[in-house]
């Protein structure tokens, strides 16, 4: 299948779910699924809450059988929430199915709002002298997770018009994170430097979406943030989370995140470590890809 053959059958998939109608799809023999990381087997779920989906924005790759998708999703006489699903397929059939359902829809880190209108940057073409190959943008995913976990913004390449979005919020660059209990303004990389004091660690780093047409990189990460004493937070806990990158020179030029607060150290349920690598990311872009130090 190619990538539009990929983001359609996504696009059936969320259908289905809307009407509760899953002898609608073919499923194989082998179909798994879970939501915020608890299995689910299919007629339950999302399938019984007649979801209702928006501002879908989808990325496919045809070598993984694998697409992704970034939204909202609205319940009957409910708010709208973030919204992420993957699913992968195999031999036209549908083999895995994840979903991200935020409970978090607005305030400091939060506007479900602004995920109604997908930013046309994901969708712009990166010229081909200008783009990285899919190992480049797995290893700049990868480092932003990195700097993450180690809190040290100086390991991902950041653009210097780089911006972050998390659940729609914009919390890069702007005043809605000063008034927040942080009370500070971050850039991309002083927002990963700032996190120490939690000690995070992301695991379960996966790379479904690796398209270098459109320079974007999926990812999926289990963020672990451990309480801060004298100092109680409520992201404190395990955050589940579905990162979109785009990377153009091998530089990082925004990032939209939609996550879920999970107990700490709970698990996606896709627990492959497949994304960790045991070399040390350097901000170092080449022309095909990142260098790493071991």
């Amino acid at each position: 299948m190619d990538s539009s053959d990929l983001t359609g059958l996504l696009a059936d998939y969320l259908s289905a779910l809307s009407s509760g109608a899953p002898e609608a799809l073919g499923f194989h023999t082998d179909f798994r699924s879970t939501e915020n990381g608890a299995l689910v087997e299919i007629g339950h779920g999302l399938w019984r809450r007649a979801p209702q989906f928006g501002g879908i924005n989808s990325f496919a790759d045809p070598l993984t059988g694998q697409a992704v998708c970034m939204g909202v999703v609205t319940f009957e006489g409910g708010r709208p929430q973030p919204f992420a699903q993957r699913i992968q397929v195999r031999g036209q059939l549908i083999l895995e199915a994840e979903a991200i359902v935020s409970s978090d829809s607005h305030g400091h880190f939060a506007d479900a709002a602004h995920l109604l209108k997908p930013d046309i940057i994901y969708s712009a073409v990166v010229p081909a002298d200008r783009r990285v190959d899919r190992e480049g943008l797995r290893a700049a995913a990868n480092s932003y997770w990195e700097g993450l976990e180690q809190s040290d913004g100086m390991i991902p390449c950041f653009n210097y018009r780089c911006d972050k979005f998390d659940n729609g919020a914009k919390t890069t660059n702007t005043l809605r994170t000063l008034l927040s209990p942080d009370a500070k303004v971050h850039s991309c990389a002083s927002a990963l430097n700032d996190t120490r004091a939690a000690r995070p660690h992301a695991r379960e780093r996966r790379f479904p979406v690796l398209d270098t047409e459109l320079g974007v990189a999926a990812s999926f990460v289990v963020v672990d943030f451990h309480p801060i004493p004298d100092h109680p937070r409520p992201d404190a806990g395990a955050m589940y989370m579905l990162g979109v990158f785009k990377v153009v020179d091998g530089e990082i030029r925004i990032i939209d995140e939609i996550r879920e607060i999970l107990p700490l150290k709970a698990s996606s349920g896709w627990s492959r470590q497949d994304g960790d690598s045991g070399s040390e990311l350097s901000c170092s872009p080449t022309r095909n890809g990142w260098r790493t130090r071991r």
